[in-house]
C-alpha cells in the first residue's frame, strides 16, 4: 500500500511540475523597451539629452560602404540612425504593433490601449501625463520635442500603424502653436517611418467647449496632411459616458474605460485596414 500512495505522490508531482513549465512557457514575456522613457541613467531629469549622452548604440545604419543590412540587435538595446539624427530602441515584435504617441488617455489600461488590444494590435507606448503636442509636464515635453530630445525613443524597425492621441491637455494653447507642433511630430515621424500609415485620435469629450475646439484643430491638420482622423469628440456624451468620469471632469473610470474601449476598437476596424509597410533597410527582433 506505502508503495502505491509513494507512486501515486510521485506521479501527482510530475505532474504539478510538468504544469508549471506549461505555464511558464505559455506566460507572455517582458518586452525590454528602454525607449518608454528614454535611458533611466540620461533621463533622470527628464531635460533633453543630446546624442553623445546616450549610451553607446549596438548599431549605426546605414554604415557607409555596406549595401547588406546589419544583424539585428538584441532587444533592448539602441540603434542609432544618422539620417534622421535618432537614436532608437529595439523592441520585439514591432512589426506587428501600433506605436502609440499620447498622454494619460493612452496607457495599456485605458480606453485607447484596450481598444488596440481588442483591434489586434499590441502597443508601444510613448506618452506621459500631462503632455500633448504643445503641453509639456515639466518633466516630459510636448511630443515633437520630447522625440526630438530623446526624452522619448522610438522604436527601431517598422510599426504596422502609428497612432497620435491627445490634445486635451492643450486647450490653453493658441491653435496656431498646437496646428505647428502637430505638423512638427506628423513630419518626424514620416522622416523616420516613410511607409506606415498614420492614424490621429482626437480628444475625447462632450461635443462642446475647449476640447472640442482642439479636436476640430487636429481634425484639420489631419485633412490637409492626408492622414486618418477619428474623433471621439462628442463619446462622452454619446455614449452616456458623463456618467462615467473620475471627479477631475477629465479622466474616464475603469468602467468607462472599458465601455470607451469597444467603442474605440470599432471604429478603428471601420477605418481601411493598414497598408502592407514597404521593406526598408532595417528590421527589429521580431
Amino acid at each position: 500500500m506505502r508503495g502505491k500512495a509513494t507512486r501515486k505522490w510521485a506521479v501527482r508531482a510530475l505532474a504539478a511540475v510538468v504544469l508549471a513549465v506549461l505555464l511558464l512557457a505559455a506566460a507572455p514575456a517582458v518586452r525590454p523597451d528602454p525607449g518608454a522613457g528614454g535611458t533611466a541613467g540620461a533621463l533622470a531629469t527628464g531635460s533633453a539629452v543630446p546624442v553623445e549622452a546616450l549610451p553607446a548604440p549596438a548599431v549605426s545604419w546605414p554604415v557607409e560602404g555596406e549595401t547588406a543590412a546589419p544583424a539585428a540587435p538584441a532587444a533592448g538595446s539602441l540603434v542609432y540612425l544618422p539620417r534622421t539624427g535618432r537614436m532608437m530602441s529595439v523592441v520585439p515584435g514591432v512589426e506587428d504593433s501600433a506605436l502609440v504617441i499620447g498622454d494619460s488617455q493612452a496607457g495599456p489600461d485605458t480606453w485607447v490601449g484596450l481598444g488596440l488590444e481588442q483591434a489586434g494590435y499590441p502597443a508601444i507606448i510613448r506618452g506621459a501625463i500631462g503632455t500633448g503636442y504643445v503641453e509639456g509636464n515639466g518633466s516630459v515635453a510636448g511630443y515633437a520635442r520630447a522625440l526630438e530630445a530623446h526624452q522619448w525613443l522610438l522604436p527601431w524597425g517598422t510599426p504596422r500603424l502609428i497612432l497620435l492621441q491627445g490634445g486635451g491637455n492643450d486647450i490653453t494653447h493658441p491653435a496656431s502653436d498646437i496646428r505647428a507642433e502637430a505638423l512638427r511630430l506628423i513630419r518626424g515621424l514620416r522622416q523616420s517611418y516613410p511607409s506606415v500609415r498614420i492614424v490621429m485620435v482626437g480628444v475625447i469629450g462632450d461635443g462642446t467647449g475647449p476640447r472640442s475646439e482642439v479636436d476640430r484643430v487636429l481634425a484639420a491638420v489631419a485633412a490637409e496632411q492626408g492622414i486618418d482622423f477619428l474623433t471621439p469628440g462628442n463619446w462622452w456624451a454619446r455614449y452616456g459616458l458623463n456618467g462615467r468620469l473620475r471627479p477631475d471632469g477629465r479622466h474616464l473610470s475603469p468602467e468607462g474605460h472599458r465601455i470607451a474601449a469597444g467603442v474605440f476598437a470599432h471604429e478603428l476596424a471601420r477605418m481601411s485596414p493598414p497598408a502592407i509597410p514597404q521593406t526598408i533597410p532595417h528590421r527589429a527582433v521580431s
